[in-house]
């Protein structure tokens, strides 16, 4: 599908659309430990954070693929030769190369081997080393956005609870200090923003940085939300790692200026429900649609960003099942027509797998292709030539690299 023009009896009406035939090949490299998530850095590497798990040579931190090992381009490793370099980026240790340019540096807040402060930087082209603060070590800090402008942070915290919330979880607004160089050096909690439900779990910023959206597993009882007369949306029975039955999740909107002005629930611009579990979203580059695994359905929910401020019981425009059991990880590429879902098996109750979906019409979304995987798939990124995809196998402690053809 690339597009669908106007139908009619015209014979210069555009033809209807067609759906893509997807290929796929895969190579997958072992991971020293559990891996959680890949980050493809624009100079060629990949970095893959990984968490201890009591095995030999595991620990928690960063794994850095090298270009020779994943078949790309690099200038950041001098190793000509294919191999794997591993660099620590945990409290108070850096490996040998934690000073190059544009390779993984210190993180000083490490946690459940997620991608973030001065790793994730690396996202957005320089250092971050700031976080929520300090965290108990069971509140789990997942993952974080930065601003485009680099002065704040969104960072969430799955069961952290915020001042005067009764849920676990919420949203953390961090502001950065950076040196003359643009590196950060410290940052200030401004405040946390509870979503009104327990479990958050996902977060991305719109492209134009003006919206952080944010997934929470269950909603409180008595949170408000719209879509609540939809039942793909308003769920009950809803069962997760403690068994349950627990009600629906949610999206929430956050809008990013207010947050910054001042973090707290005059911050949220729409609240949703989501179906059961929603884990992770990702929005289209063009802002037109927004998509969330809602795991505990095996389904992708495909919203409009606008109407979820405008007429959020509305905001749904299709859902599909993923063709695996518990939808995890997210990545759209191929100019958005195609979306990357890692079926995680979470609970080890169906089928583990990674899928391609065509979604040029999010109403009529559907799998075009199925890719074998490890043990529990847990994220998957797209890398920048749009058709490279980078899944993580956690259980098997391994990286996959897929490379897609569309035709």
């Amino acid at each position: 599908m690339r597009g669908a023009g106007a139908t009619g009896s015209s014979s210069n009406a555009p033809p209807p659309p067609t759906t893509p035939t997807v290929t796929a090949t895969s190579k997958t490299y072992p991971t020293l430990g559990p891996p959680y998530q890949a980050l493809p850095l624009s100079n060629g590497d990949v970095l893959v954070s990984v968490t201890a798990d009591g095995t030999s040579g595991a620990e928690t931190g960063v794994q850095v693929f090298t270009p020779a090992s994943v078949g790309l381009q690099s200038s950041c490793v001098d190793q000509p030769s294919p191999t794997l370099v591993w660099r620590r980026c945990v409290d108070g240790q850096s490996g040998p190369d934690a000073g190059r340019s544009g390779c993984g540096r210190r993180n000083r807040s490490a946690r459940r081997g997620v991608l973030e402060s001065d790793c994730a930087g690396e996202l957005h082209g320089r250092r971050s080393g700031a976080s929520q603060g300090a965290i108990p070590a069971d509140e789990q800090t997942l993952e974080a956005v930065v601003t485009p402008d680099g002065k704040y942070a969104f960072v969430i915290s799955e069961d952290g609870v915020a001042a005067g919330a009764t849920f676990e979880g919420n949203l953390g607004v961090v502001q950065l200090q950076t040196d003359a160089n643009g590196n950060v050096t410290g940052g200030t909690l401004l405040g946390q923003i509870s979503t009104g439900g327990a479990a958050i779990a996902g977060i991305a910023m719109s492209p134009d940085g003006s919206r952080v959206y944010v997934t929470t597993g269950v909603a409180g009882v008595n949170t408000a939300a719209s879509g609540g007369s939809n039942p793909v949306l308003a769920r009950t029975g809803c069962t997760n790692q403690t068994g349950g039955p627990d009600n629906n999740g949610l999206l929430t909107v956050v809008n990013v200026a207010a947050a910054e002005a001042n973090p707290g629930s005059g911050a949220i611009a729409a609240t949703v429900d989501a179906g059961c579990n929603p884990v992770r979203v990702v929005e289209s580059t063009s802002e037109s649609v927004q998509w969330v695994t809602a795991r505990g359905d095996n389904r992708v929910l495909a919203f409009s960003p606008s109407m979820l401020e405008s007429d959020a019981n509305n905001a749904l425009l299709g859902y599909a099942d993923t063709g695996g059991t518990a939808p995890v990880g997210l990545a759209l590429f191929d100019d958005d027509q195609l979306l990357a879902v890692a079926n995680s098996n979470r609970f080890s109750t169906g089928t583990a797998n990674a899928t391609i979906l065509c979604v040029a019409n999010p109403s009529s979304a559907s799998v075009v292709q199925t890719i074998a995987t490890g043990i529990f798939p847990r994220e998957i990124r797209a890398g920048a030539d749009d058709a490279t995809l980078y899944l993580t196998n956690s259980d098997s402690d391994s990286l996959q690299v897929i490379t897609t053809t569309v035709n």
